[in-house]
This record gives structure tokens, sequence and C-alpha cells, in this order.
């Protein structure tokens, strides 16, 4: 009896050590006496604990197993399990731990957060929407109004995410962060002049986050105040050196302003006082990248390769740096290696496939895509490389998957009702367009020069005009599905229906051009022209063209296959692993709406 008093002493000693945050110290005073707690449930738990206070998450995770296993009713060693495991990323058991501890102590309001979490983690958003009205529902309060907003701006429910976040701030109404969260909300709904007065209330009290400080100088170039956003910009990088997504929008702001490779010149400051920092050197080279200089972006990359030799985020951005150096062989060694250093990383492997196909190595590029569709069939890019692959080879396969004449389709719009010509249609469109692109292509994200792309999703928006665009559409688009052939590779996955999973616009003006691409996780993708506003006499006869074929970054012999002159009311639909971009454009305005479709 006596031993076994001392033995519980021991314990509750450790865990007041545990509770006064000195894990290391908790550790050594119950390690002499954990083995006789084997079977001991609560003992284990202290000891997942202790582990998981150390960072420890795998030694964490196998100790909270044993004290479920020996624990069964205990709802908190199921959640603290269901935690280390949202930690490793290990979301989809997770969401079976937290259902577990929330079904064994429904009381427990953080085990509802954690599993509302963990479902959006793996794309379960209708579920965690449900998670998220029931937590509402049982304790109505700032945490939980702003957790089902949360879940509806993933969604992309902008509307009903600042009606929750508005909510959320009456119940705290001097709270920073609720009148953050509404600003943030207010953006996403087009109201920029009202979030930028939130963010500039807010940051005359206190510039006390870089978050506030990144959303205030956004708000300020968007208004056009640009002079004030490159100022909130400064000084919030010289409040944050270590800030990467401040110093990228400075740089971005000041290229856009014209300083070319001068725009890094604050990450070059904060280099050199922070000199092992690698996440600069990497923001400074990425600035650079986006921005056309890549031989500055290679000297950053080569001095910070020299300090950190085998960092796979350095090395694979170097691979892509070379590979645009016209030096594909040396990127390609670069993401070898990361493949090397990262053996179970299925994006280095993924990383590998362009370069592969630029240096000439189209049998080791295909049967890595052979591989990694293993485990993704439907993704997009992989069937893209696979088809360039045997377009280099000359497999005859090549041309039955990627037969254009067959599965790219073009269709004449007629007017919704209401209107009597389409024409009329597309102006009410184009105006609607034109107004997104002010309002969601923030010019600091655009990749287009002389040129937007919208980032709302607009198969969720509600205005009426895109409500009748979709109706407009509905009969080309099952058209389209009924007439893919057969023995096509879209044609297997056709079901019964099909559903528009994101929508956007983009925006051409003079000298644009959209970069060739794939839709990764499409179907069927298309592009419809609302308005084009051509030059009188282009000195490109295919001025603004939609192109087929022609890989992003083409190899030898991949030029375009077919092209497709657009027309205003003109919708065009093709596979979504299609390679597609533009020829330059010459004129005012080229403006289209895209979209993607899902088998239902």
């Amino acid at each position: 009896m006596k031993g076994a008093r001392e033995a519980d002493a021991i314990v509750n000693a450790s865990r007041e050590l545990l509770n006064q945050g000195d894990a290391v110290g908790a550790e050594q005073v119950l390690s002499p006496v954990y083995s006789q707690f084997r079977t001991d449930a609560p003992v284990l738990h202290l000891m997942g604990q202790i582990k998981k206070a150390q960072g420890r998450l795998q030694e964490a995770e196998r100790h909270f197993r044993a004290a479920v296993a020996h624990g069964l009713s205990e709802g908190p060693y199921y959640n603290e399990l269901g935690v280390v495991l949202q930690a490793r990323g290990a979301n989809d058991e997770a969401v079976r731990m937290f259902r577990a501890a929330l079904a064994l102590a429904p009381h427990m309001t953080m085990v509802r957060v954690n599993l509302i979490r963990s479902l959006m983690a793996v794309g379960d958003l209708a579920e965690a929407e449900r998670q998220a009205q029931a937590y509402v529902a049982v304790s109505p309060g700032p945490e939980s109004w702003t957790m089902l907003s949360n879940v509806q701006r993933a969604q992309e429910r902008h509307g009903d995410a600042l009606a929750s976040a508005e909510t959320a701030l009456t119940f705290a109404p001097a709270l920073r962060a609720l009148r953050y969260n509404v600003a943030t909300a207010l953006e996403k709904v087009g109201r920029g002049a009202e979030a930028l007065d939130g963010y500039e209330k807010l940051a005359r009290q206190s510039l006390d986050t870089p978050e506030l400080a990144l959303s205030l100088a956004r708000g300020l170039y968007a208004a056009g105040r640009k002079k004030d956003a490159e100022a909130a910009a400064e000084q919030g990088v010289e409040r944050w050196p270590g800030s990467t997504t401040l110093h990228g929008a400075l740089a971005r702001m000041r290229w856009l302003r014209g300083e070319g490779e001068g725009c890094v010149s604050s990450l070059e400051a904060a280099i050199a006082e922070r000199p092992s920092d690698m996440a600069l050197r990497l923001a400074c080279a990425d600035a650079l990248h986006r921005g056309a200089h890549p031989q500055k972006a290679f000297k950053v990359l080569d001095e910070a390769l020299r300090l950190a030799p085998d960092t796979p985020a350095l090395l694979t951005a170097m691979g892509v740096v070379l590979d645009e150096l016209e030096r594909p062989l040396d990127g390609l060694r670069a993401l070898r290696r990361v493949a090397e250093l990262t053996p179970e990383s299925r994006a280095a492997r993924r990383n590998l496939l362009s370069t592969l196909l630029r240096a000439g190595q189209p049998d080791e590029a295909l049967g890595l895509a052979r591989s990694l569709a293993e485990q993704e069939p439907d993704e997009q890019y992989l069937i893209a490389c696979m088809t360039t692959a045997m377009r280099m080879l000359g497999d005859r396969a090549y041309r039955e998957l990627c037969d254009y004449e067959r599965l790219v389709r073009s269709y004449d719009i007629a007017p919704p009702r209401g209107y009597l010509t389409v024409q009329s249609f597309n102006a009410d469109l184009a105006a609607l367009l034109r107004a997104e692109h002010q309002t969601y292509a923030h010019p600091l994200d655009k990749h287009l020069i002389n040129g937007s792309q919208t980032s709302r999703n607009l198969s969720a928006a509600e205005e009426p005009v895109l409500r009748q665009f979709w109706g407009a559409v509905d009969d080309a688009v099952r058209d389209y599905i009924d007439r893919l052939p057969r023995d096509s590779l879209p044609a297997r996955r056709r079901g019964k229906s099909a559903r528009y999973t994101s929508a956007w616009s983009v925006r051409l003006m003079d000298g644009a051009h959209q970069p060739n691409h794939v839709h990764d996780r499409g179907w069927i993708s298309t592009a419809y022209y609302a308005a084009l506003l051509g030059a009188e006499r282009p000195t490109n006869n295919r001025s603004g063209w939609l192109k087929f074929g022609e890989p992003n970054r083409a190899p030898r012999d991949c030029a375009p296959e077919k092209v497709v002159e657009p027309r205003e009311g003109m919708l065009v639909l093709f596979p979504s692993y299609f390679w597609h971009g533009t020829f330059p454009f010459e004129g005012s305005e080229r403006l289209s709406m895209a979209f993607d479709l899902a088998p239902g």
C-alpha cells in the first residue's frame, strides 16, 4: 500500500509540474514509476500530454492511443488523440476521434471546434457547417459565430459569412479580432471602402499584427492610394522584418511602380540583417521570379543554397528558375535532389514532370505521371503530362486522348429570358464582370500583365445576371456532355448529371495573354466571351485567339494544334486536361468568363 501511495504522489507531482509548464521536469519525475502504470489510462494520458507539450507528436500519439484503449469511455482522451492527429495532418482519422469524443462528452465545446476544423481540412464543408450551426445553437457567442463565418467563407458564401461575422461582433463590439473579421468579410462581398475604413480604424488604434498591416496595404492599394499603401507595407516590414507576405506585397507594389529588380531592396536589407532566414531569401527569389527577373532570382537562390544546400523549398525554386533560364538539365538535378531528400513527398515527384519533358526525357515523365495517377487518376495535370510525353514519343494513343476536333466544341448562346438579344445580355454581364475585376482582381495578386483574373467563385454568386447566365449555357453544357464520344477519356467519368464547381472571369487588355495551363481539379472546362474590343488592324491575325495543345514552358516540337477565334456570345467547351492559353491580345478589352464542371 505504501508503494502505491508513493507512486500516486509521484504521478500527482508530475501532473503539477506539467500544469506549471515544466514538461521536461514532469517527464523526469514520472518516468521512474511509469512502468507501474502500463494499463492505467489517466497516467498514459498524462505521459501523452507531456510528450505533446515537448512537441514529440509521434510519441504523444502512441501514449494517447494506449490511453484510449484502456479508457474507452473517456471523451477527453479521444479529443487529445484527435488533436495530435490533426497536427500531423491525419485529418480523416482525427474526424473519427473527435466524433467519438463528442458522443462521449457533448458538453466539451472545444471538441466540436476541433471537429469543424478537421472537417474543413478534409473538404467536407457541408458537414462542417452543420456542426458549426450546432455549435451556435448550443453555445451562441463570438467564438461559435466566428467559426460559422469561417466555414461559410470557405464555401465562398461571402454574404452569409459577413452576416455571421457581424453577429459575432454584437457579443463583443470592442474585440479587435472580431472587428478585423468583419472588415475582411466586407472586402469579400465587394464593399471595399467599408472594409478599408475598418482596417484604418484598427490601425489608428494600433497596428498590432502583420495580417492587419497586409490587409491595410492591400486595401489602400485597391482604393488607388498607392503611396499610402506602400507606406503601410513599409511600416509593416519594419515592425515584422520576418513577414514574407508583407515583404512580398511591398516588392510587388514597387515592381508595379516600375522599380524593376530594385523592387526587392527591402527584402535584401532584411536578409542582410537576418542572413540565416531562408524564408526571406525564398520570398526575394519569388518576387524576382514573378517580376520576370530570373537571372537575379538565380543569384539569390544560389547564395541561399550555399548556406543551406539541402533545403527542399530552395532547391525546388532553383529547379523552376533554371528551367526558365533554358537550363532544364540543371533544373532537373535540383528537383531530383528534392525527391531524394523527401522520398514520401508526392509534390516533389510531381514537380519533376514539366522539367523532365523540357529536358527531353518523355519516357521517364510518362512512367512517373502514370505512377502518380494511380493515387489521383482524375488529376488533370497528370493526364496533360502523360499526353505530352506520348506526343513526344510518337505514341498513337496521344491522338485518341487529345482529339481536338471531336472534343473542342463551340456554341452560340441564345439570349436568356427577359433579353431580346444576346448582345443586350452580354452588355449587362460585361458590366457586372468589370465591377468584379475592380473589386476582386486585386492588382497585387494578378499574374497577368495588362490583365486580371477574378478570385471570387462566381458559381456561388447571387447576382441575377449570373443566375441568368447559368440558365443560358445549360443547354449547351448538356449537349456537349451527351455528345462526348464513348471512347473518349472524359466520357468515362460521365454520370447522370453535372455540376458547376467554380467560375471566374479573365480580362485582357492590349498586349496581354493567358499562359498555357490546365485545370487540375476539373473535368470539363469552358470559356465564354462577354466583350471583345479588338484593334481594327491587329499586327497578329490571331489576336486573343484560344489555342490548344501547347504546354506551359513547351518542349521542342509541341506547338499549338488547334485554335479558336473568339466571338461575343460564344461558349467553348473542352476537357480540363487540354493545355490551353491565348495568343497575345491587341485591343482595349477581351472579357471572358470561365467555369469548370464536375460529374454529378
